[in-house]
């Protein structure tokens, strides 16, 4: 594999990106990954587009962490998130990354 990270790693990165540009550093800890499906390709590393289910604690103080789910196209570097757990009211809300320096 050339200097391209693993498609896995990039779709990862980019919503934590997202996350921390919201709650903080410091709102992640003990980010968690609890599955991480691709969505497209022939395989784990041609898969564009990926769904992931994450959970952290968003501050210092929380009792239990939060989750959501995530669906990352490396395309575009779009990242749309739900909050789960608090039933189907939760709006999905859309972000795209520009190149990280």
């Amino acid at each position: 594999m050339d200097n391209e990270k693993i498609k896995s790693v990039q779709a990862i990165e980019l919503v934590r990106t997202v996350f921390e540009s919201i709650h903080g550093n410091i709102g992640l800890l003990k980010f968690n990954i609890e599955e991480l499906t691709p969505k497209n390709g022939k395989g784990e590393d041609d898969s564009q587009k990926w769904e992931i289910i994450c959970s952290f604690y968003e501050t210092l103080g929380s009792a239990n962490p939060s989750r959501y789910s995530a669906t990352v196209d490396l395309k575009d570097n779009t990242i749309s998130i739900k909050k789960l757990d608090i039933g189907n009211s939760a709006k999905e809300e859309r972000f795209i990354v520009k190149k990280q320096v």
